[in-house]
């Protein structure tokens, strides 16, 4: 059962979308491809230094706004779930 996002969810996902295209653009692409884009999005690794979601890498993670490449803090379902962004 969907349920609406809170003002906060909404303000976090502003944050994620803002400044980067390459992330608004996987997004994007992912809602198209389907039911499970959600699942596809929300396992997306939170960059640990700018708390934004990145993409997965052969070091573990890479995000595209700040350029750290390594291990991740947590996945975005994570990090939006803990309340991490309030």
């Amino acid at each position: 059962m969907a349920r609406e996002m809170t003002a906060s969810e909404q303000k976090a996902w502003m944050h994620f979308l803002e400044g980067d295209p390459m992330f608004r653009n996987f997004v994007a692409s992912q809602t198209r491809a389907g039911d499970e884009a959600h699942q596809r999005i929300a396992s997306q690794p939170m960059c640990p230094k700018c708390e934004r979601p990145g993409f997965h890498d052969v070091h573990g993670m890479a995000c595209n706004n700040c350029g750290y490449r390594g291990v991740p803090a947590m996945t975005t379902r994570q990090y939006l779930k803990e309340g991490w962004w309030k």
